[in-house]
């Protein structure tokens, strides 16, 4: 008899990526003076730093900001030395996530200036706090790292992250 070992691709689990956004969501939706920040192009590049901790890493010290210790899983693969550029430039599969989100009222979104932003609701919350995991402080911890950017407008996160990705 054949013991089949589940493997977990996280980009294939659906519930992996709706925690790490609805993480990046609570942690970096609003600036310190609550100011709504996160609409979809930069949670789309918040949720690759998150993914991809190495390139994470090369951002912060651009801005001149880094405590970041990586973990050997992280900084060590060729995965997360040469992330697959194209997950960076598609927002597709962030649109479908968000829809998702919004249709099981896990976040709200907010039309400020012909932007939307998103806020996680009350559910969101709640699920928030009720899923700790090592996962989930994982990517808690990375997001407080990121704090710092969240001032850092989404045009300059490109052109900072861009010139890092050394993948296809």
């Amino acid at each position: 008899m054949r013991n089949n070992i589940p493997i977990i691709i996280t980009e294939n689990d659906i519930n992996l990526r709706l925690i790490r956004f609805l993480i990046i969501i609570d942690i970096l939706a609003y600036t310190t003076r609550g100011k709504l920040i996160l609409n979809l192009d930069k949670l789309a590049i918040f949720d690759f730093l998150i993914k991809y901790p190495f390139l994470l890493k090369q951002v912060l010290a651009v801005k001149k900001k880094t405590s970041l210790k990586l973990l050997n899983i992280e900084s060590g693969s060729v995965s997360s030395l040469f992330p697959n550029k194209i997950t960076l430039l598609d927002i597709k599969p962030a649109k479908e996530l968000t829809k998702l989100m919004i249709a099981y009222d896990m976040i709200d979104v907010i039309q400020e200036k012909n932007e939307l932003f998103y806020i996680l609701t009350e559910k969101g919350k709640s699920i928030v706090n009720r899923t700790e995991t090592d996962y989930t402080i994982r990517i808690k911890e990375l997001c407080n790292e990121m704090l710092i950017l969240r001032s850092v407008s989404t045009s300059e996160l490109k052109r900072i992250v861009n010139p890092l990705v050394k993948g296809i």
